[in-house]
């Protein structure tokens, strides 16, 4: 008889340990109880959210720049000479009140040429004078020649006749022929001459306004070899000094002026259609019944205001006026270019607080329009441009947002979105549409949005 051992060891042990198998397997399958789905509700996700609430606000777009003086100097020597005074504090860097002398050039040689003038001036008005008497005196010859010639006249038809009966002498009636012919002549000459005289007088007068414009020209070029500052300034260059000779053009210093800077912002140009959008509708139909309105005129349909700080530095607000639009778009950054301005900068400096607005220093503008209904939300509540708000039944629903105007840490909303949405304001993953949500009020954003917009409660 084999043992177990043994039979495991034969051929016929591998399919009946196989059929074995097998029928255990089935049993355990059959025997088995039938499992029993409970079906679980899926659960609400806890949320935070906002209520959203219309207010009035003044709709705010911010570009940068790059600060400008308004008013900006080349100064060149206007007459040709030696620097024969330099003003001591003449340096770049120093800055120098309205009118104050800050270069002067030998003027001899002006003072000669403005002698000359004068002199030339005087002997011309004094041929001017000699010529209308001249005239005048013309005038009462002539009178007086026609009234000779007709005397003259008279005596020689007197003697003519007296011929005729021959009781004066061939000899007599020709002398006072020959004297009424050079009255006559001589009458002649004086209508001559009245007719010269007013060419002549024109060539006078024309020589005295000669007269006058080298006086005035001599008058200026000595004026000009004194150079002033012609603003309130700040010296930039210098490229001259004293007792160095300077031809007329030559570079002699260049300066800025104080009492206004400008700056040319740049604003992107999706945010500033959008900003334009706020301008008052009434105000630009208006504007449509003139012809072309003036840059000024459009100001102040819109009512722009505008502050400018230092870019990135802790330093006081200025505030600032709305010149002009700039002229083009700069088609590298796709900006529109907004130029404002500030007077005084330099009266109302703060050591530490408010610098002077100096050339050159990049600025961050605040433009501002005026108030419009909107409604607003924390920029942290956007997720791509899309919001996540709350339905009346407790459902989280997706709303694509269009016209997003950034304002600081806020967001202004004109459409898609109206008073008292909820908006979630926690961080929700997945945001599915329709999910089941658990509204908790999130009274720290509101009271961070109050504070935004400067209610008090």
């Amino acid at each position: 008889m084999l043992s177990t051992k043994d039979f495991f060891k034969t051929k016929k042990a591998l399919p009946i340990i196989a059929g074995a198998g097998l029928v255990i397997t089935i049993l355990i399958i059959k025997l088995q109880p039938g499992l029993s789905h409970n079906p679980a509700e899926r659960p609400s996700t806890a949320v935070s959210y906002i209520e959203l609430q219309q207010y009035k606000l003044k709709p705010e777009i911010i570009g940068y720049g790059i600060v400008k003086p308004d008013l900006s100097l080349q100064a060149k020597a206007e007459v040709t000479g030696r620097v024969i005074y330099t003003h001591p504090a003449l340096k770049k860097g120093e800055i120098f009140t309205k009118d104050t002398l800050l270069l002067q050039i030998d003027d001899k040689d002006y003072l000669l040429q403005l002698k000359q003038a004068e002199a030339d001036l005087i002997a011309t008005q004094a041929n001017l004078t000699e010529m209308e008497i001249n005239i005048e005196n013309n005038q009462l010859e002539l009178e007086l020649a026609t009234e000779k010639l007709k005397v003259r006249e008279k005596e020689y038809a007197r003697l003519t006749k007296l011929r005729k009966s021959g009781s004066v002498s061939q000899s007599s009636l020709d002398k006072e022929k020959q004297n009424f012919l050079q009255q006559k002549q001589e009458l002649q000459q004086l209508k001559n001459k009245q007719t010269t005289l007013p060419s002549q007088l024109n060539v006078v007068k024309a020589k005295l306004d000669i007269s006058k414009a080298k006086l005035e020209k001599s008058q200026r070029d000595l004026e000009r070899t004194k150079v002033k500052i012609p603003f309130n300034g700040r010296i930039s260059s210098v490229f001259t000094e004293q007792d160095q000779f300077v031809a007329t053009g030559a570079p002699l210093f260049d300066a800025f002026g104080l009492d206004k800077v400008i700056v040319n912002a740049q604003f992107p140009v999706d945010q500033f259609r959008l900003f334009a959008k706020n301008f008052s509708r009434e105000d630009q139909r208006n504007n449509r019944n003139e012809i072309i309105p003036s840059m000024s005129q459009l100001l102040d349909s819109f009512a722009l205001t505008a502050e400018i700080e230092v870019a990135g530095g802790d330093f006081s607000t200025w505030t600032a006026n709305v010149e002009r639009f700039s002229d083009d778009l700069d088609p590298q950054s796709r900006t529109v270019g907004v130029i404002v301005s500030v007077k005084g900068s330099y009266k109302h400096i703060i050591p530490g607080n408010k610098p002077p607005l100096l050339e050159g220093m990049y600025m961050k503008v605040t433009l501002q329009g005026m108030p419009i209904q909107s409604v607003a939300l924390p920029r942290f509540a956007l997720h791509e441009k899309e919001a996540f708000t709350i339905t009346t039944d407790n459902k989280l629903l997706r709303i694509a947002l269009t016209d997003i105007q950034y304002q600081g840490s806020m967001a202004i909303i004109n459409s898609t979105l109206q008073s008292g949405d909820k908006i979630i304001t926690s961080d929700v993953f997945p945001a599915v549409n329709g999910m089941d949500v658990t509204p908790i009020i999130d009274k720290a954003t509101n009271k961070q949005m109050n504070k935004w917009l400067g209610v008090k409660k």
